[in-house]
């Protein structure tokens, strides 16, 4: 079926750029991160009408139906299953990189940023200070 083989070229176009994101996420790429993450959704987009193609074409069958009556079909399902199972598994990746950045960035920010008690004067700062009212 020619919509299953352009399904595997754009899952295994999405997989090629969520492998580049994975090196940008780990070299800090902050614009090229910006610039796939704008890709993406262009992927996603062919992806979904092509599965609504594949869906009206095999109507109501299941894919294991689908193959009893196509076995030709069988190497590009398995190509298929297989890119879709690479890409969640760097997605998942991807996700780990991201959080790992976010609490990297929230421990800096929160070395950089000092508690509010250190901006106030109030009693308690002038219990540990000790002024000699005669100078």
């Amino acid at each position: 079926m020619e919509i299953i083989d352009q399904l595997v070229s754009e899952h295994e176009a999405l997989l090629d750029l969520a492998k580049e994101k994975k090196d940008v996420l780990i070299q800090n790429d902050m614009r090229r991160l910006s610039q796939i993450v704008k890709e993406e959704p262009v992927y996603l987009k062919r992806i979904e009408q092509l599965e609504q193609q594949r869906s009206a074409q095999m109507g109501d069958l299941t894919m294991t139906e689908w193959l009893q009556g196509h076995p030709e079909d069988v190497d590009s399902l398995r190509q298929l299953l297989q890119t879709i199972g690479q890409l969640k598994r760097l997605n998942d990746l991807n996700a780990e990189l991201l959080e790992q950045s976010l609490h990297y960035l929230d421990w800096h920010l929160q070395l950089l940023i000092p508690e509010a008690d250190d901006f106030t004067y109030g009693q308690s700062a002038l219990d540990r200070t000790h002024f000699n009212r005669n100078a």
